[in-house]
């Protein structure tokens, strides 16, 4: 039984988490999911966004499946849930996959999670802000042995995107990134991220693996989910070398949290990659979200009048016809349920 501690946050992510733990229920029993609160409202009863006992126990965890969080610009003293997170359980890797679900298609965007000018060295000083911008050999090396991974699992190359012509610490990281991609006999082509911005708009599926560091890979994947259809379909993983965290991209959406109009696919597709990263195996939740995209009614931001829970109710809907057709899928469900009670039997 694998433990998976769950976050649902503020604003819309109760919401679309909810719907993601039912569609992970609806795959495999093999999950145990405890639940954790964090945020401002946390912030403001102990001085931080989580709790250090709950902290802890999400070290603990297997997973982390993560809802949203809302960020206030006023409030002193408060860094993000997410951000303390990654720091806090050291996810240095952050994987966006961006899908045309009608088509198959992708956009796989590797961005470094952990420096850059997210690392949080900052101040203000007789009117000057100064942000450092940090870059270490570790961290060029992890992210780039990480987006190798993606790459030689694809059969595919890096395009690695940087400001090397104008800054010293592109200069650097993509130095460490050749000569780690070249151990492994792995191309990597060369992009500027200004002009880069426009290939994305045009011609977004030919560009392999798209590495890049925080801020530049944080700005190019939100970039990237217009040819989504959706910011709301968007599924990540943030990874670290014992234990990964997944979250939609989509942010707390405070203008319609409690309407029930969020779209849950990107949380529930980031529920496929938390079982993929179990070893479980999200195929069978991925084919089901196509496979409702293509018949069923799409929320507001996919141009449709469906609620939350229509979306949720029809993709679970989609995943039990799949299991009545394939034998491999239903004997998996019948080995995780059959553990499932033996394991709550015995403890």
């Amino acid at each position: 039984m694998y433990r998976v501690a769950v976050i649902p946050g503020d604003g819309i992510g109760p919401e679309v988490i909810d719907g993601a733990v039912r569609v992970l229920k609806a795959v495999t029993g093999r999950v145990r999911f405890e639940y954790y609160e964090g945020g401002v409202d946390v912030f403001q009863e102990c001085g931080s966004p989580i709790r250090e006992e709950d902290l802890e126990e999400i070290r603990r965890s297997d997973a982390v499946l993560f809802g949203a969080t809302t960020t206030p610009f006023d409030l002193p003293g408060y860094r993000s849930l997410i951000l303390t997170l990654r720091k806090e359980l050291g996810l240095y890797a952050n994987l966006r996959i961006i899908p045309d679900l009608r088509t198959g298609r992708e956009i796989v965007i590797v961005r470094e999670n952990s420096e850059g000018l997210y690392f949080g060295i900052g101040a203000v000083v007789n009117g000057r802000a100064v942000d450092v911008r940090l870059i270490t050999r570790e961290g060029a090396e992890r992210i780039a042995r990480f987006a190798v991974e993606q790459a030689k699992a694809r059969g595919s190359f890096i395009t690695f995107v940087h400001k090397a012509n104008v800054l010293t610490g592109d200069k650097f990281f993509r130095r460490i990134v050749r000569e780690v991609a070249g151990e492994e006999g792995v191309e990597v082509r060369d992009a500027i991220i200004d002009s880069f911005t426009i290939k994305l708009v045009r011609n977004p599926w030919e560009h392999g693996v798209i590495l890049s560091e925080n801020l530049f890979g944080d700005i190019l994947s939100d970039l990237a989910t217009v040819h989504a259809g959706s910011i709301g379909i968007v599924p990540s993983g943030n990874y670290g070398d014992g234990i990964a965290l997944f979250e939609p991209v989509h942010g707390s959406a405070p203008d319609i949290a409690g309407k029930g109009i969020a779209n849950p696919i990107g949380a529930i597709l980031s529920g496929a990659m938390l079982l993929d990263y179990l070893g479980l195996d999200g195929s069978l939740i991925r084919a089901a979200v196509r496979g409702y995209v293509v018949n069923g009614e799409l929320t507001p931001d996919m141009g449709g009048r469906a609620r939350t829970e229509d979306v949720v109710r029809g993709i679970i809907g989609e995943i039990e016809d799949l299991l009545s057709m394939d034998e491999v899928w239903r004997d998996e469900i019948r080995l995780s349920r059959l553990e499932s009670d033996i394991s709550r039997m015995a403890g």
